[in-house]
């Protein structure tokens, strides 16, 4: 892993893999997570498609900037984060993937730089409309519940909540502790940290949204708990142009049952917009090189 240092002080920690000289495609993590959200096995196979893929922690998440106690920043800054990533890579533009908050970043990234998005895919997200994809009264009070700071409860705590809102049929107990033991093992993310990621997602995105011009993929399953199906359907049918892949019994993660579905929807998307900026055709977005 490497990190980039920005000129704004924030750093970002990310990880590469395919072709270096390949279209990117930059994913987005989910709030409260890190850039292990994305596996290296579902990475490797999503760059097998023919693209540079890269990963990378939020500010205030895994490895990258903490920020200060008593600082607060917005879904804009959080995307000009990522626009000074690209920066660092050398890339002109990329496809822009998030997943949950990473699909809120996403969509400001697009609205806000039009010319640096190849194409965008809002993933398990919603437009911030709260009369769509909201969580219920038992899984908000789970979500936002303060986290254990010994490292083992905490491990505990995330388990517990991946429960309910995960995937009914590819949910993996072992798996998923695992995974929460490594992020554990890697870096605590403080309440503080939690909450200034939780308040940056607050907002109303649909006017901007109305006129949004970059090919856009909404992908959204069909057992999400935490962010219901509803969210995803009121994004496709808020941006121009969009298509919408539901993906049956997909919960809110990110589990090995579900990447066939999740890489094939990538993919598909972001080789049909190649396809067409090699061919001219102006789909919406960037026709900058990566």
């Amino acid at each position: 892993m490497s990190t980039a240092k920005l000129p704004t002080g924030i750093h970002l920690c990310y990880e590469s893999f395919g072709d270096a000289n390949a279209p990117m495609i930059l994913l987005m993590h989910g709030l409260g997570s890190q850039l292990l959200l994305w596996e290296e096995g579902f990475c490797e196979c999503l760059a097998a498609t023919g693209f540079r893929v890269v990963r990378y922690d939020h500010r205030d998440s895994g490895l990258s900037t903490m920020v200060e106690d008593g600082d607060s920043y917005t879904l804009a800054d959080m995307a000009a984060d990522a626009v000074g990533l690209l920066d660092h890579l050398g890339a002109k533009s990329a496809h822009i993937v998030g997943f949950s908050l990473g699909g809120m970043i996403a969509q400001t990234f697009a609205i806000e730089y039009p010319d640096r998005t190849r194409s965008l895919v809002s993933m398990g997200s919603n437009t911030g409309n709260l009369e769509f994809g909201v969580p219920s009264s038992e899984i908000l009070v789970a979500l936002v519940a303060s986290a254990p700071d010994a490292p083992g409860e905490r491990v505990e705590k995330d388990l517990a909540d991946r429960r309910l809102w995960a995937s009914p049929e590819w949910h993996d107990d072992d798996h998923a502790l695992a995974t929460f033991t490594r992020y554990a093992a890697r870096s605590i993310q403080s309440s503080d940290a939690f909450n200034r990621q939780f308040a940056a997602g607050s907002g109303n995105r649909e006017e901007a949204l109305k006129t949004l011009n970059v090919p856009t993929c909404v992908v959204h399953g069909t057992a999400d708990t935490l962010i219901p199906m509803s969210g995803g359907q009121r994004t496709a049918a808020i941006v121009p142009g969009a298509v919408i892949v539901l993906i049956e019994g997909w919960g809110h993660d990110l589990p090995a049952g579900a990447w066939p579905h999740l890489v094939d929807a990538i993919s598909t998307h972001a080789l049909n917009v190649e396809a067409a900026l090699s061919g001219c055709t102006t789909t919406g977005g960037s026709n900058g090189s990566s």
